[in-house]
């Protein structure tokens, strides 16, 4: 068996004790694979038959963790630490099964804080006990920045589990939190809380409206875009209440929130508060609220008044024409398309710095579509300090040169940064040739699993396949192969 593929392997001794049940053949094979985490799969897949007596099973909890424990990789164990609380979960409930998920809480508490430990407890919220759940949640919120991803999935399995007293216990570690963090998790849990219909008095909401001033712009704002409770957004309107551009643009996600809550009157009202103040913001930043508010304004119906605020936004936008050749190296454009829920995320500031590199490298402008974010200096300087990607450091000089821009999908789809066409594995009528075009290029990049939303695929006419084989790929690679590809234009 020395040079056996052990994945391979793996699968071939359980699929053996499914079809012809547990042998000792089985388990030597199991013990003599060379890497931990494919051993303890195995065994812990020999382990869920029910051939096996309780007492026997439990014997073989200490020598499946140890065999996780050999992997030094992070990413590794935490992917193996998923794929063991998946097969315990096919175990007989007992003392075995308990103690194995004790185990795997433990190991999710040994990995390194960040995206591994993470997704580990993504894995497990589901299948590890109720009473498991408070010591994993603390184990997220002590997930140095990522505490607010990594209890997302905690809070869900906590509420769906029922527990009210559980629930209202963990509300005042959320609470302890700094008020920017406190803020993420009681946005989560309200939303959480709504969705399945448990009531908390006060809601998660109401005891974070006193954090809300010491909280980041885009924290508050994920909140207000969040809100579907006429009360809530009742709420959210009175203590956010003000004249500096922080209010003016809560006011204007909360017009939205009310017009969708059915209340038209104070949609009205909240768009009406915050164009009176517009003339006390930079000119620049007016603009984009200007465009905001027109549509807010044609939602409900007046025309009049949207037609009214849109007249100045030529005069201010910073959307140029198409850039002239001689001032990018060769005038494409790499359009990475926010479809991630909520505020600036890891996924965002990861596809900027790795977007960086490549843009600099291969002579590319950088379109970023859709973000929740109106501060672009602020935004490049968030990924430079909270990402060690390489390249992030010609951040920058692209946007020193101007480089990187802030547009909605819109003004993407009109053409302003180039010809736009958009990326996926799954083209409608066939894959354009790029070489085809003139001019400048704009290539839609969806970030995430799911790439484009369809609503964008149906708007773009044209799509474009980079492998010819309709391969998915993930978007850093994407964004390479597509870089080079329009280089060799």
């Amino acid at each position: 068996m020395s040079d056996q593929h052990e994945p391979s392997t793996c699968r071939r001794i359980l699929r053996e004790s499914r079809e012809h049940g547990l042998s000792i053949q089985l388990f030597n094979q199991a013990q003599k694979l060379r890497e931990g985490v494919y051993r303890a799969e195995a065994l812990c897949g020999l382990c869920s038959s029910s051939e096996m007596i309780e007492e026997d099973r439990f014997d073989w909890i200490d020598i499946i963790l140890s065999a996780m424990l050999e992997e030094e990789r992070a990413w590794r164990l935490s992917e193996s630490i998923g794929i063991i609380a998946k097969s315990v979960d096919h175990w007989p409930n007992g003392r075995s099964k308990k103690t194995m998920m004790d185990g795997l809480v433990s190991l999710v508490g040994g990995l390194p804080t960040g995206s591994e430990r993470c997704e580990a407890i993504k894995s497990i919220s589901n299948r590890i006990r109720p009473v498991q759940l408070p010591e994993l949640l603390l184990l997220a919120i002590e997930n140095q920045d990522m505490e607010a991803k990594a209890a997302k999935p905690v809070l869900k399995a906590i509420v769906s589990n029922g527990n009210q007293k559980m629930i209202e216990d963990i509300v005042p570690i959320l609470t302890e939190a700094e008020p920017d963090l406190a803020v993420k998790f009681l946005d989560h849990l309200h939303h959480i809380t709504m969705k399945e219909n448990v009531s908390l008095n006060p809601s998660p909401l109401q005891l974070a409206l006193p954090l809300l001033e010491s909280a980041e712009f885009e924290t508050v704002r994920a909140m207000c875009n969040h809100a579907t409770a006429h009360d809530d957004i009742v709420a959210l309107a009175n203590v956010l209440d003000g004249t500096d551009e922080r209010a003016i643009r809560f006011a204007t996600t909360l017009a939205g929130r009310a017009d969708r809550a059915g209340d038209a009157v104070m949609a009205r009202e909240l768009l009406e508060h915050a164009a009176k103040h517009l003339d006390s913001l930079d000119s620049n930043v007016a603009m984009k609220i200007s465009k905001n508010l027109a549509k807010g304004f044609e939602r409900l119906g007046d025309t009049e008044r949207a037609k009214n605020l849109m007249p100045e936004l030529p005069k201010h936008t910073e959307v140029e024409p198409l850039p002239n050749p001689t001032t990018i190296q060769r005038g494409h454009t790499m359009a990475l398309v926010g479809t991630y829920d909520g505020g600036i995320g890891t996924p965002h500031l990861r596809a900027l710095a790795r977007a960086s590199g490549i843009a600099w490298g291969f002579g590319l402008d950088i379109a970023l579509v859709d973000w929740a974010t109106d501060d672009l200096s602020n935004l490049c300087e968030r990924t430079r300090k909270e990402s060690g990607t390489a390249g992030v450091d010609h951040l920058p000089q692209l946007l020193e040169e101007n480089r990187i821009k802030l547009l909605t999908v819109d003004e993407v789809l009109q053409g302003v940064v180039g010809h736009p066409i958009a990326t996926t594995n799954k083209p409608v009528g066939g894959s354009v040739e790029l070489s085809e075009f003139d001019g400048g290029l704009c290539l839609l990049i969806g970030l995430g699993r799911q790439g484009l939303p369809k609503g964008i695929l149906a708007k773009c006419k044209d799509h474009f396949e980079l492998t010819g084989i309709g391969a998915s790929l993930e978007t850093a690679v994407a964004m390479g192969a597509i870089a080079q590809r329009l280089t060799d234009l």
